[in-house]
């Protein structure tokens, strides 16, 4: 495929600095780019880089100069975001047409237009698949089964029964969707299973890593709420409700009936206790620990979590705790020094 830099700015809406007749083939970092490739710049640590790199054109914002061809935009971020879209290689591509012959599809299912559906597939009575729909090799869906309309299901995904995956959503590989809550009951020295009845519910163009365990409620049901992105390895516990918008970063763990709300972002092996509330747009850095209910707009580190200012100021005096103590072991062998020559001192009456 090849691109004129011309028709790349007009997808990412900037201004043309160079030759619109200019081709790209393809795309890549600053230090990796080629002569046929566009790259971008959007932080000022790699400005550096731009002197002797290879890239046949750049993506930058207005103020930075540069000798290469580029295209000139506010966030150059996001437009190559748009402009890796255009090399894309279409996940369609990846699935072939039709419904593989060593699927194993229950007569029950409803199924809509334009599937693709790959070999030993297994989707079970009940089920309803959206138009526009590809799984992938391998996947399973078990019982009554809801999955909308163009939505990606890559191979090895299960989906347990009686769980909702809404339009536009992406499954990757080995994601396990409704598995049983975590729930035993102690009695006589046993630990009693308790039933899990309740469901799941992913609601629009969510994206859920690969390995990540999203479980079905006890009752009731666990929530995904819309546009959310959950990273590969998060675990999802029972009656857990996420909002919109909401990013969770690989190895967070999610405690049983915890909320988590709209445009929160949790840094990677993030864990937050059961029954607590996260507020919206919470940010909360890596291995961090939520031990405690967070009101909205909220930065947060450590264990138990802090705001990002005091964790800050604590740990600059963490790594002074030896001088700390001792300081202070100096300061009461003075005092007690000083005590023992006032005790020693004459009084006036001897």
């Amino acid at each position: 495929m090849r691109i004129t830099l011309e028709e790349l700015c007009k997808r990412v809406g900037g201004r043309l600095d160079g030759p619109p007749g200019l081709e790209i083939s393809g795309v890549a970092g600053i230090r990796e780019a080629r002569s046929h490739q566009i790259t971008f710049v959007a932080q000022s640590r790699y400005l550096p880089d731009l002197k002797d790199t290879a890239a046949g054109a750049v993506i930058l914002r207005e103020d930075v100069e540069c000798r290469l061809p580029s295209i000139r935009v506010e966030d150059p971020y996001v437009a190559f975001l748009f402009v890796l879209r255009a090399f894309a290689r279409p996940a369609r591509d990846y699935f072939a047409p039709g419904i593989h012959a060593s699927a194993v599809i229950d007569p029950t299912a409803e199924l809509g237009a334009n599937l693709r559906i790959g070999a030993g597939v297994v989707i079970d009575r009940g089920c309803r698949i959206g138009d526009d729909t590809m799984i992938g090799a391998g996947s399973v869906l078990m019982a009554d089964v809801q999955v909308g309309s163009a939505s990606i299901l890559y191979p090895n995904v299960t989906i347990r029964e009686d769980s909702e995956i809404g339009e536009r959503c992406i499954l990757h590989s080995g994601a396990v969707i409704g598995t049983d809550g975590f729930g035993f009951a102690p009695h006589e020295g046993i630990r009693h299973k308790i039933p899990q009845i309740g469901r799941v519910v992913i609601e629009d163009d969510v994206e859920i890593g690969a390995n990540t365990c999203v479980d079905r409620a006890t009752m009731g049901i666990t929530r995904i709420h819309r546009g959310t992105k959950l990273d590969n390895l998060v675990q999802i516990a029972h009656n857990v409700t996420v909002g919109s918008n909401t990013v969770i970063s690989a190895q967070t763990g999610v405690s049983g009936s915890a909320t988590i709300g709209s445009g929160a972002v949790l840094g990677g092996q993030v864990g937050v206790g059961g029954h607590l509330s996260v507020g919206d747009r919470v940010m909360v850095g890596g291995q961090s620990g939520i031990t405690g209910n967070i009101a909205d707009d909220q930065t947060l580190f450590g264990t138990p979590a802090r705001d990002h200012g005091e964790w800050r100021r604590l740990n600059v005096h963490f790594g002074r705790l030896s001088r700390y103590a001792r300081e202070l072991a100096e300061l009461r062998q003075r005092v007690a020094d000083l005590e023992g020559k006032i005790d020693a001192a004459p009084s006036e009456n001897s």
